[in-house]
């Protein structure tokens, strides 16, 4: 059994579906326990709204309940117009049901966080019992979702929580390790002379970067509600895309094979470039899931070499004899080094930002 147990949560998936389940059970569990407490008349809305928040993170969470809250209200405003309105007959309710889920899912089509307010109103409309007050229904229906909303956000923040931030932290730092082997790859072309095809890789690469950046909205939640505060700011992702961008570009560049008389000394001087950004790019997938600064690395130098020998080589008889597509190649890949190892010190100034808590941007409104 405890090998069984170990094998169960070395899934992520597993363990995580486990973990959510558990917070939902938790949270359910005191839902229902604080609603018979405080005598809520319907308290079965609290475990309903709990079953309705609860998210994988603490953002998602938070972000759920309130939208959840807010059409709350204003679906039990309209069905509490619709209500005063309409007297108690089959017929009236009928045609009030209607407008008034007309009017909510209208709203809704303006603003997607209100999509249960036409709910929320027919449930005031169909449910309200004939001797309890509008006003009192709709506030017991409104404290009933909050209570649910605000044990839900407890419960992810207090029980395993998954901190979107972090995630976010660890898949960034994923892509920026996945970089490491590319860039080995295309030194080593460069260097033998021989055509090196990256773009799987870079296709890869990219949809690691989609799939980090879905957790951004959820980090900028956590931010807006003060859970995360002197993390990785929207700047990361966005140089992570231009660096991946860059090495698509190398990497077209490296796919037909380089003459080695056309080279000279420019491909080991160019391999050691990429070889340099490739352990200058590991460390900064260090730094990211350490929260620390990136020390400079020998990059620079190695670029300036490469620059020295790319103007040697442009001076010698053997560089007029090199046909007019590898020199534009060769150009082109100056430029493409020069404008990693630009993205690449952008990288590390976000990185040295985040880690002197001067990285987080404001919340969008």
């Amino acid at each position: 059994m405890p090998a069984l147990n170990a094998a169960f949560f070395a899934q992520p998936r597993l363990r995580n579906a486990a973990i959510q389940a558990l917070r939902v059970m938790v949270a359910c569990a005191v839902a229902y326990g604080l609603s018979h407490a405080l005598g809520l008349q319907q308290g079965y809305w609290s475990v309903f709204t709990v079953l309705v928040v609860m998210q994988a993170s603490t953002g998602a969470t938070a972000g759920a309940a309130m939208d959840r809250l807010l059409a709350t209200v204003a679906g039990a405003l309209l069905g509490a117009v619709a209500v005063l309105v309409t007297p108690h007959e089959p017929l009236p309710i009928g045609i009030a049901l209607v407008v008034a889920t007309g009017v909510g899912a209208f709203v809704a089509g303006l603003q997607p966080r209100l999509k249960i307010a036409a709910l929320t109103a027919s449930i005031v409309i169909l449910t309200r019992p004939m001797m309890t007050p509008v006003g009192e229904f709709v506030l017991n229906r409104i404290a009933e979702i909050l209570l649910g909303g605000v044990i839900g956000v407890g419960v992810s923040l207090l029980v395993l929580p998954r901190r979107p931030h972090r995630v976010l932290q660890g898949r960034l730092a994923g892509v920026a390790e996945a970089m490491v082997p590319v860039l080995e790859g295309q030194a080593g072309a460069l260097e033998s002379g021989k055509g090196f095809s990256s773009s799987a890789a870079t296709i890869a690469l990219r949809q690691a970067l989609v799939g980090a950046e879905t957790l951004l909205a959820e980090v900028r939640q956590e931010r807006s509600l003060r859970l995360a505060r002197g993390e990785l700011s929207d700047a990361v992702p966005r140089t992570l895309w231009r660096i991946r961008n860059d090495i698509a570009q190398i990497g077209r560049v490296l796919e037909a094979p380089f003459p080695l008389d056309a080279l000279g000394g420019v491909g080991s001087d160019g391999a050691q470039v990429l070889r340099q950004e490739a352990l200058f790019v590991a460390s900064c997938a260090r730094a990211m899931r350490d929260g620390a600064a990136v020390s400079q690395s020998g990059a620079q130098q190695a670029l300036d070499a490469f620059d020295a020998a790319f103007a040697q080589v442009r001076q010698t008889e053997a560089a007029r004899r090199i046909d007019f597509d590898d020199i534009g190649r060769l150009f082109g890949l100056s430029n493409l080094l020069h404008r990693l190892r630009q993205d690449m010190g952008d990288l590390a100034e976000r990185l040295g930002e985040s880690a002197r808590g001067e990285g987080e941007e404001p919340p969008e409104n």
